[in-house]
């Protein structure tokens, strides 16, 4: 956590502790002005609420703050999560689900789908198939696969202890969604009216812009099959922040003209070397015969001073 979100969560502990903004004031050195503007920034994030003049905590898990926190950035949403958990033993799920009174689907006429906070789960021989209907927001892919974990693990908790069973289990996500808010490429093409889908024969579509949720999104996705879908959004992050540097003249057209003009240069400069050894040449031959002439000189002057008189 930052030291922002530190902060946060130490105000919202002392407030679990049935302190008072006065008590907290005290004890953190901080003006009540201060502490009040941090109370009502919890509430809005959902964390307290005020009943008779007292702050009531409704929910103090810090991985759950330290999100909301980050979801106010708005920088990367992950969505559309599809993750497959295999539990390390089976179960009769349809047993399991009548002996607990829990509602359910049969869908295909043997597989149990029930719903666990509005989530789809699907209860397969060997597998649990969750259906993430919540977006969670990072700095970047990576941690916002983060918090989807996180919910993930919450439901499978969920699910055991309506059941009431306890099983281990390794999971894999085998669809996610990444979108760069209020990115210009998607705010242009919104603006317009327009659509980019780029897709491949492996992966489907692994990136495109299409408005959906009103965002300014540019997204990627996929299957995943041949590449890590949040490290994708990672490259094309860096990439579209890269281009930005240099208010995207940098295009491919660019570097081409750049290197045209590069190699007319070296091409000047080889041709100004070739001239130069040509000159330089000839320059060593005009002195050599300048020496040779000097030589035969000095030659006819011994030969003129020794002749008799």
């Amino acid at each position: 956590m930052t030291s922002t979100e530190s902060f946060y969560f130490a105000i919202l502990n002392l407030l679990n502790q049935n302190k008072t903004p006065s008590q907290i004031s005290k004890e953190l050195n901080l003006s009540k002005q201060n502490i009040y503007y941090y109370t009502r920034e919890l509430k809005k994030l959902g964390f307290i609420k005020k009943e008779k003049n007292i702050w009531q905590v409704l929910n103090s898990k810090k991985i759950d703050l330290e999100h909301a926190i980050k979801r106010k950035d708005k920088m990367i949403r992950g969505h559309a999560f599809i993750w497959v958990a295999k539990p390390n033993r089976f179960y009769d799920w349809k047993l399991l689900l009548d002996k607990n009174k829990i509602k359910y689907n049969l869908v295909r006429g043997y597989t149990p789908r029930l719903f666990i906070n509005e989530k789809k789960v699907w209860l397969g021989k060997d597998t649990i198939t969750i259906y993430e209907n919540k977006s969670f927001y990072g700095k970047n892919a990576i941690e916002s696969r983060k918090y989807a974990v996180f919910e993930l693990q919450e439901t499978l908790r969920l699910l055991m202890s309506k059941l009431g069973i306890d099983f281990k289990y390794f999971f894999k996500v085998t669809r996610e969604h990444f979108g760069m808010i209020k990115n210009e490429l998607a705010r242009q093409c919104n603006k317009n009216g327009e659509k980019i889908v780029v897709r491949d024969y492996l992966d489907g579509e692994y990136l495109w812009i299409d408005d959906s949720e009103s965002l300014g999104e540019l997204e990627t996705g996929g299957k995943g099959f041949t590449k890590d879908r949040a490290k994708l959004n990672m490259e094309v992050q860096n990439w579209f922040n890269d281009m930005k540097k240099t208010d995207f003249k940098v295009t491919p057209s660019f570097l081409m003209e750049q290197l045209n003009k590069q190699s007319q240069i070296m091409g000047g400069i080889q041709q100004n070397q070739l001239i130069f050894d040509a000159n330089m040449s000839s320059h060593l031959e005009v002195l050599e015969n300048i020496g040779k002439a000097i030589t035969e000189l000095r030659e006819v002057i011994k030969n003129g001073n020794n002749t008799p008189n």
